[in-house]
């Protein structure tokens, strides 16, 4: 049974092309029972379908996002690798509606288990429901910040240190919390950046500092975010040119309109932190630009680790011994920046 974080290279395999047609095979009894409980499984020697083949439903709501749409490609890419595994991925714009319903049908044509990508747990309950009556198991990736037992693992990184490492970065930047005015971006329906939002405005007014505003500014969606954070900044600090000395973003692709909209302003005074250390992130880190810092949270090697877990299920039908995983995320800044490899969200 696979159990250690991080560390098992895939088996390599032949190329199977992504199905884009609906699923096949038959609906299996994974021996979890209707509770879905992980661990149940005794009389089952391996996952696969009786066909022998693996058919894996992955899912993501998020793939009008860089880390999104990099993190699902890569999982499909290498899940697909296997020559006895059938992939369908199935997108949308935030819209679960349409997730639930694609999954639930997924799962009447025979899915063997289900890959998750940063599922909102909230609104899930549909797919989850339908997915534990029959048995199949959800792997999940960025599923939630406590364990779940919707899911048979849930790999994630943990909220507190992200916090915690670019408050710290905004800090260094600006010489300091106390007294600084900040903004901090948000996107309430993503319960990761909710988390860790909430503890950086926790973190920014317990070392001094001030919300710009008053209060966190919230994206509405976060396939527009870069938008969004470029007009939350524009339009402050065109009503208060000098009331602005950093801002903290819950991820990188709103932080880099902050960047931009400080760089528009012709300002070099007013620093940005954000998290996922995007390879054009990197780029303005190492440029000496606003951007001074964001967390890189590494989604490939997290995807080797879910797609090593989901091998050990369709061989043996072995299910993770924990059902949350929290790994660490690095701080990239300029001293470290030079030798930083993103692995998300290459530059075209």
């Amino acid at each position: 049974m696979h159990t250690t974080p991080l560390t098992r290279t895939l088996a390599a395999g032949a190329v199977l092309a992504l199905a884009t047609a609906g699923l096949a095979g038959c609906t299996i009894d994974s021996g979890m029972g209707s509770d879905g409980a992980a661990g149940a499984g005794e009389d089952r020697t391996d996952g696969m379908g009786d066909d022998g083949v693996f058919t894996v439903a992955a899912f993501t709501a998020g793939y009008a996002t860089p880390g999104g749409k990099l993190t699902l490609d890569d999982f499909v890419e290498k899940a697909s690798a296997h020559d006895d595994w059938k992939v369908t991925l199935y997108t949308s714009q935030f819209d679960y509606d349409k997730i639930n319903s694609d999954v639930q049908t997924a799962i009447t044509q025979g899915a063997d288990a289900i890959l998750a990508g940063f599922p909102d747990p909230r609104q899930i309950a549909p797919l989850v429901q339908a997915a534990q009556a029959a048995g199949i198991p959800i792997f999940s990736i960025d599923g939630g910040v406590e364990p779940n037992d919707d899911f048979v693992v849930d790999v994630t990184f943990g909220q507190q240190q992200l916090a915690e490492l670019t408050v710290g970065g905004l800090e260094e930047a600006m010489g300091g919390l106390d007294g600084a005015n900040v903004m901090v971006i948000g996107h309430d329906p993503h319960i990761g950046i909710q988390t860790r939002s909430g503890i950086a405005v926790e973190l920014l007014e317990e070392g001094g500092a001030t919300i710009a505003g008053g209060e966190m500014k919230q994206a509405l969606d976060p396939g527009t975010g870069r938008t969004e954070a470029l007009n939350f900044v524009t339009d402050y600090l065109q009503a208060n040119p000098d009331g602005l000395d950093g801002v903290w973003v819950g991820w990188d692709d709103a932080a880099l309109g902050a960047v931009q909209a400080i760089e528009e302003a012709g300002r070099d005074d007013i620093f940005v932190t954000g998290v996922d250390a995007l390879a054009e992130t990197a780029e303005k880190i190492a440029a000496d630009s606003p951007m001074y810092a964001s967390a890189a949270q590494d989604w490939i090697a997290v995807v080797d680790e879910v797609v090593a877990y989901m091998e050990d299920y369709a061989s043996s039908a072995a299910l993770p011994d924990e059902i949350f995983v929290e790994v660490d995320a690095q701080l990239v800044d300029p001293s470290n920046v030079d030798e930083f490899e993103p692995t998300l969200g290459v530059a075209e």
